[in-house]
């Protein structure tokens, strides 16, 4: 009876857990997680990043106007990728906002190595040669290196970084996701992507431009919000084969923090000077070179556009007649580009005003020195087509007469 109920005391007995190497052996296995996870993720973004030799020099260039950045989106699922819009954005030492324009992708270049640029009505577009290139050409040819030394050629200036993102990744995105909710339906990579794309309806270059960009912003912070310690680090490798960047992780973190202006439908981008022309039934947009350089004299800590590219609207608010159209003269004379002369929605305003719709109020402070009496108003709007909106107020002519 006591052997038994001796063995039965030690069948029923705890064993005593020793709670310092139970503590060890939990910190352990969350150490190996957290180390499996980082080198996963520090892995995932060093396959981004760009570490030729060209891509790290560019950033030895001088910073004397700002820190310059080309960010350019791309298609690259054909044969021959296409270059479709780029931004070149400058962030100078003293102001917080980065200034910001847009470069269409059908912009015509002239290579550097070539001295002479013959006109467009001096160039046959029939022959085989042609001595004007698209950014796709320099792309297809030599990749981002030609691209970012091209551009940087036509605008006089240095690229300190770049980013590239190829538009065929967003299926693979898309598809990281599951799916994305577009007008009740739920879309998947490859049917987002002709949206992305082609969009609903016609739209300018710059629209279509900044369409998309605020498609990837959700996209982007919709792969954020995923659950899961890997989640972050898979998305990453799945995306590697479309972005390139010279950036580290750290830097393209910080940049895309202040990248916010880009995202902003109230911050006002300036398109590169030039026009669009008609080549043999293509659009092709010709740059201005004389403008181009007159933008680019004014980087750095203040960005003053030159008075041929400040689109103004003049209305009558006074109801003296013709007193808008001698407003718009006298701006015109002065060397800004008026767009549109009208009435204001009333007769009714005492004042004259000026009102800004960019985020750089400069122009619209020097068409207010030119209507005396004026109040300044800065009043940006996303869909208005204006820089800079005058209202003639009762009070100028008074001052008039």
């Amino acid at each position: 009876m006591k052997y038994y109920g001796y063995s039965r005391q030690r069948r029923t007995r705890k064993p005593r857990l020793d709670k310092k190497r139970v503590l060890f052996i939990l910190s352990l296995a969350v150490l190996i997680v957290v180390l499996i996870g980082g080198v996963r993720f520090m892995g995932s973004f060093k396959a981004l990043q760009d570490r030729s030799s060209w891509a790290q020099c560019l950033r030895d260039a001088s910073r004397e106007d700002g820190v310059n950045y080309l960010l350019y989106g791309m298609d690259g699922s054909n044969e021959e990728t296409n270059v479709e819009e780029m931004f070149f954005i400058n962030f100078s030492s003293s102001e917080a906002s980065p200034h910001i324009i847009f470069i269409p992708g059908d912009i015509l270049l002239h290579r550097q190595n070539e001295v002479e640029e013959p006109s467009l009505e001096e160039t046959d577009y029939k022959q085989d040669y042609r001595p004007f290139y698209t950014p796709s050409h320099f792309y297809n040819e030599q990749g981002a290196e030609l691209l970012v030394e091209q551009i940087s050629f036509l605008l006089g200036t240095p690229v300190h970084h770049y980013i590239e993102i190829d538009y065929a990744g967003i299926t693979a995105m898309v598809d990281c996701l599951g799916t994305v909710k577009y007008k009740g339906f739920a879309l998947k990579g490859s049917d987002y992507l002709d949206y992305f794309l082609e969009g609903e309806s016609a739209e300018e270059p710059l629209e279509k431009a900044l369409r998309r960009t605020h498609s990837l912003k959700d996209i982007v912070e919709s792969l954020e919000e995923k659950k899961g310690p890997f989640s972050l680090a898979r998305t990453i490798r799945q995306a590697a084969p479309y972005f390139k960047t010279d950036l580290s992780w750290k830097e393209l973190k910080a940049f895309y923090k202040d990248l916010e202006p880009l995202f902003d439908p109230q911050y006002s981008i300036v398109q590169l000077p030039g026009e669009w022309r008609d080549i043999n039934g293509a659009l092709f947009y010709e740059p201005d070179y004389v403008h181009i350089a007159a933008v680019m004299e004014n980087l750095g800590d203040e960005f003053i556009l030159p008075r041929e590219l400040i689109t103004v609207q003049v209305l009558n608010g006074s109801g003296v007649a013709g007193i808008a159209s001698q407003v718009g003269d006298l701006l015109e004379e002065e060397g800004f580009q008026i767009i549109k002369v009208d009435n204001a929605d009333s007769f009714d305003y005492q004042h004259s005003q000026v009102i800004s719709h960019l985020e750089h109020i400069e122009p619209a402070r020097e068409i207010a020195l030119l209507v005396p009496g004026s109040e300044f108003f800065k009043e940006p709007l996303p869909d208005q087509d204006v820089m800079v909106t005058v209202i003639i107020g009762k009070n100028f002519s008074n001052l008039k007469d």
